[in-house]
């Protein structure tokens, strides 16, 4: 159980870093805190329903129930994640929000027969928002507390 709850929480810890960069992306000129408590609240109440239907499914179908339903919910989330990558770019434009450094790089290839001195632009915005992982040990002592 307790080898249980580790892979829960690096589970959990990478999930909730991208739906929140999900949601900042979607709703960053209006309704971010709305969206983001919503996140927060619906973490919390799968959370509460997953310890109160635990028990009733062992005890009903066996004691492998409750792996069984997690797994399945987490295929269905990884079947949700695929669709949001193969739709992410039509959803993108649709609602006018940014697009991600390796979107704004692919975009500024595109545009290279067209107008060098945006593909140009593109390049360079794409270059600054790209993370190199040398520089996360650079960070202060509020991003490790």
């Amino acid at each position: 159980m307790v080898f249980g709850l580790f892979v829960f929480g690096l589970g959990v810890s990478p999930l909730a870093v991208v739906q929140e960069t999900i949601i900042v992306r979607f709703f960053k000129s209006h309704g971010l805190g709305v969206s983001m408590a919503f996140g927060l609240i619906a973490g919390k109440g799968a959370s509460f329903v997953a310890a109160r239907t635990s028990y009733p499914l062992s005890e009903r179908f066996g004691p492998r129930a409750p792996f069984y339903v997690a797994t399945s919910l987490a295929g269905l989330s990884v079947l949700v994640n695929i669709f949001y990558i193969v739709a992410s770019k039509w959803l993108i434009e649709g609602a006018g929000a940014e697009l991600e450094a390796a979107d704004i790089t692919e975009e500024a290839r595109a545009r290279v027969g067209t107008n060098v001195s945006e593909a140009q632009a593109l390049e360079k915005v794409a270059a600054k928002r790209r993370v190199n992982i040398r520089q996360i040990t650079k960070l202060g002592d509020l991003f490790w507390a």
